[in-house]
């Protein structure tokens, strides 16, 4: 009944104010804000109300990676507009230290001390290439209606591809159902990097969800959802304990504040409910899990800032290098068969700074700990857990066409363990990427 009552909730505020406005990841920079290949309508392309280029790119997820559509096809009536979109990022990489295995991610809380004479390694990739779908139907109706999928090749391991699902959505007056990144994550605060990883505290968590997200004014916007659980627990050894199917939705919440299009800084906050199995006792026990994190990113002359800070308790899951770690519940040692909660912190800051509007370059610095009793009685033994990483990225990226960037990056990770041991690893890529 509640659940329903808050579904009830989200659509009613929905249809209270007017379609929201777009907002973008400080990357996307086409100035004349058209697109170049119309099948159709040509005409639509000087709608002042519904122009097809801000329509289509508001449809889409906010992600420093994506390129500006360049091809749409438009009904001459101006019902829908449909975007196909497709994106090849070829790239050569060379790891010494302790390589990791991964030639589309450099994850530092994944990292494994090589083994004699491996420390060195060369990779070469595809996998980051994606497809993507884009249609919005009555376009210049409030009752507008959109459809977004997108599919990539990350599935898979080492240089293993599987097609792998990214989103698949729609969205209907400021309500967004289906498989996309979770409100939690604010995207736009993310700098552009050629690694798809990023720092270990940065969101990436992609998942079912229900949301709504609106513009109450030019400078202030809120959005909240409910999301399905997804719980990840280190298990007491033997049958004191079994994670329990989840019941309660995960509830992200958020309020923005911008200045136009010079930054912005936005406060989020989850809530969730851990439940699982206490063989002990013979009961169901739950936990609440909690998150606060602060984003922002601001323009200055030639240069752009990104900053994220977050902590929470119950919570490991929603750190991207914590992401199926094991870490949100771990065994409490005085209480034979009930778990206890861990803590997160961590943070990144990052200065783009572009030479020419299409050269730029990007310094990022991540930091990401974690707080966990010591335990002994785990499947997952207590010194394995990550203590705390450090990365570090430097870039060079040349947009040499709206279609084309070539660009270079070095990533340097370490991370510790609760056992003390200290892995580390340096990456240099070489990125050729196409897209439309």
């Amino acid at each position: 009944m509640k659940c329903n009552a808050l579904l009830l909730g989200f659509v009613a505020m929905a249809m209270c104010v007017n379609i929201t406005t777009a907002q973008r990841h400080p990357t996307i920079v086409k100035q004349d804000k058209k697109i170049e290949f119309v099948v159709g309508n040509d005409s639509a392309m000087q709608d002042s109300i519904a122009n097809p280029y801000d329509v289509l790119l508001e449809n889409r997820p906010v992600d420093p990676d994506f390129v500006a559509p360049h091809f749409a096809i438009i009904d001459k009536e101006q019902r829908f507009y449909m975007s196909l979109g497709a994106t090849v990022k070829a790239i050569a990489l060379y790891d010494w230290g302790n390589p990791y295995d991964n030639p589309s991610d450099f994850k530092p809380s994944d990292f494994s001390t090589a083994l004699p004479g491996n420390d060195q390694s060369l990779q070469m990739s595809i996998k980051s290439s994606s497809l993507m779908f884009n249609i919005v139907g009555m376009p210049k109706n409030k009752y507008r209606v959109g459809l977004f999928a997108m599919l990539n090749f990350t599935g898979g391991s080492g240089n293993d591809y599987f097609v792998k699902c990214d989103h698949a959505y729609i969205r209907f007056m400021g309500v967004t159902m289906g498989y996309t990144s979770s409100v939690y994550d604010d995207k736009s605060a993310d700098a552009y990097l050629i690694d798809g990883n990023g720092p270990g505290a940065s969101g990436g968590h992609s998942n079912m969800t229900f949301n709504w997200q609106r513009n109450l004014s030019n400078k202030i916007r809120v959005g909240a959802g409910i999301e399905l659980p997804k719980a990840s627990y280190t298990q007491w050894v033997g049958s004191r304990e079994k994670e329990a199917t989840q019941r309660v939705p995960s509830i992200p919440l958020y309020v923005q504040y911008a200045w136009g299009d010079i930054g912005h800084v936005r406060l989020s906050s989850m809530l969730r409910t851990l439940t699982y199995r206490d063989y002990v006792d013979n009961r169901n026990r739950s936990m609440l899990g909690y998150g606060l994190k602060l984003t922002a990113n601001y323009k200055l002359g030639n240069a752009v800032g990104y900053f994220m800070t977050q902590g929470g308790s119950g919570i490991a899951n929603y750190f991207k290098d914590n992401d199926g770690f094991n870490l949100d519940l771990v065994p409490d040692e005085n209480n034979l068969g009930q778990l206890k909660r861990t803590s997160s912190v961590g943070g990144l800051c990052a200065l783009q700074y572009y030479y020419t509007p299409n050269l730029f370059s990007t310094a990022m610095y991540g930091y990401m700990r974690n707080y966990v009793d010591k335990y002994d009685n785990g499947l997952i033994e207590f010194g394995q857990h990550m203590k705390y990483e450090h990365y570090a990225a430097v870039n060079f990226i040349w947009r040499a066409s709206s279609f084309f960037d070539v660009g270079i990056e070095y990533n340097y990770g370490i991370k510790r363990s609760f056992a003390n041991e200290s892995i580390h690893n340096n990456r240099i890529t070489a990125m050729f990427k196409v897209g439309f």
